[in-house]
């Protein structure tokens, strides 16, 4: 499956340190837009701190994760796509437009845990999306 994954679910990843994220990614086509590279630049140290991994074993978990995911420049997306997505995140939350906009250009759903963003995107009729835990069960059902 192709799916768009946002911020959250690779801070999630790498703060747990768990494989099973590896394992997700590896079996399904897995974007993300080139805003990830600052969102982890801005919360480098935080995400250290959190994360149950050694310094060493974070570097590596790091590296072996973005093997698994095509980072998309934000050129490679639509004008109309950025307007929609824009048009449908400025009142939710803004730093969201880019996933939303990825997800919109592939016709790809959205694999968020943001709660909020979840139910304010499908009060504005984006309906789009996959759950972590549907990708997981995905993998313990093969």
């Amino acid at each position: 499956m192709k799916i768009v994954i946002d911020s959250n679910i690779i801070f999630s990843a790498l703060i747990s340190g768990k494989e099973v994220y590896i394992d997700i990614f590896k079996m399904n086509d897995v974007s993300t837009p080139d805003i990830v590279f600052s969102e982890l630049n801005k919360y480098e140290v935080r995400l250290i701190k959190k994360t149950k991994l050694k310094k060493n074993e974070f570097r590596t978990f790091v590296q072996m994760l973005f093997e698994e995911i095509t980072v998309i420049p934000k050129f490679a997306i639509s004008p109309e796509n950025w307007q929609r997505a824009y048009k449908i995140c400025y009142d939710i939350d803004e730093k969201d437009t880019p996933f939303v906009a990825l997800s919109l250009e592939f016709k790809v759903p959205l694999c968020t845990n943001d709660k909020t963003l979840y139910e304010k995107l499908k009060e504005k009729g984006f309906n789009n999306f996959v759950t972590i835990e549907e990708l997981m069960k995905l993998i313990k059902d093969q």
